[in-house]
């Protein structure tokens, strides 16, 4: 209960229409709060199928995992519950970028600062903030969400959402959602999903690892999707930054039909040279979706140079250790700019 008073007090220092919305939010999460069950309870009252009865079992071996082995400072209390919601999402992501610029609209919350997302628990919602932008002036992202962490700020439990991800993939976002309860730097969005999703990869990789043997299916097929991610980022670091120079070359002169045509020129790129290099279909819906500034931005936030992650984990001072990889990371904390402070340090490992 302390939370929410904190939570509430907070909330008193954003202006009056973020005060309505963290409000509503707030409402939303304390029944997601007093709705959950524990899992043992949930497992005899939910008719699931034996597949999610194997996930949520696998929870608290992942916890185990994540605190002994890995060293990583979780609550144990974190994902001891479950909540079955009346929607495939808990929640709904809106983006918004300049139409002409890659630069994304933020908004300001006491404890994250400057995120370049805001979140709803009513799709409803998120499409009418959307309306408030003019399409001639912004791009809109929409997207929902099976999972998303408060930072230890409240005890977030498994949601039927998250259920719908194949074993791997539920794994993954449990080590990434973790991730976000041990390092979270205020104003810095981008450089705390990419540290989220870099620690779910590797901490995934090694559990199925210990689990069941480095010479396993899962194993390999991780293995195998991790170099195409590598790939996948290293190619978007390129076409982020070529087309980041393109708007600025050629501001003021570009209209909607060009626009759109440069942007088609990243997907075909990817359809030609990139894609031919899988051997899994994970990205094989990139060429084919609307692809737009804001969209471009969520993989700016999520999928951007992996590399530098993968060469300091592999470092000798890091030597694929998860809690030294982490407590590398922490050096940051005070940077303005962790992003480029890793860039920086990257540079010297080189």
């Amino acid at each position: 209960m302390k939370k929410i008073f904190i939570f509430a007090i907070l909330s008193s220092f954003v202006s009056c229409s973020n005060f309505s919305y963290l409000l509503t939010s707030g409402k939303e999460q304390l029944k997601i709060n007093f709705n959950k069950i524990p899992i043992e309870k949930a497992l005899q009252e939910y008719d699931f199928t034996e597949e999610e009865k194997k996930k949520l079992n696998l929870v608290s071996e992942i916890k185990d995992y994540a605190k002994n082995t890995l060293e990583m400072d979780i609550d144990e209390t974190i994902y001891s519950s479950y909540l079955e919601l009346n929607d495939i999402y808990v929640t709904y992501l809106l983006r918004v970028s300049l139409a002409y610029e890659l630069k994304a609209y933020t908004w300001y919350f006491p404890i994250t600062g400057s995120v370049p997302y805001k979140g709803f628990f009513d799709k409803k919602e998120a499409l009418k903030e959307a309306k408030s932008f003019p399409e001639e002036k912004y791009d809109i992202y929409i997207r929902g969400v099976t999972a998303y962490s408060t930072l230890g700020w409240f005890e977030d439990p498994i949601l039927s959402s998250m259920l719908r991800y194949e074993e791997v993939d539920f794994t993954t976002m449990i080590f990434h959602e973790l991730a976000h309860t041990v390092l979270f730097f205020k104003n810095n969005v981008n450089f705390n999903e990419r540290f989220a999703e870099f620690i779910g990869r590797k901490a995934s990789l090694l559990f199925y690892t210990k689990k069941e043997g480095e010479n396993s299916e899962k194993v390999k097929d991780m293995l195998i999707s991790w170099k195409e991610e590598l790939l996948f980022s290293s190619f978007m670091v390129k076409e982020y930054e070529n087309l980041n120079k393109w708007y600025k070359k050629n501001k003021g002169q570009i209209t909607k039909e060009k626009k759109q045509k440069r942007i088609q020129e990243i997907q075909t790129r990817f359809l030609t040279q990139i894609q031919p290099q899988f051997q899994t279909n994970k990205y094989d819906y990139f060429p084919k979706i609307k692809l737009n500034n804001a969209k471009l931005l969520s993989y700016r936030s999520y999928n951007f140079n992996m590399e530098e992650f993968e060469k300091l984990f592999n470092s000798p001072e890091i030597n694929q250790n998860i809690k030294a990889f982490i407590d590398y990371c922490f050096k940051f904390k005070s940077e303005e700019n962790p992003e480029k402070a890793l860039s920086q340090e990257i540079n010297k490992l080189s």
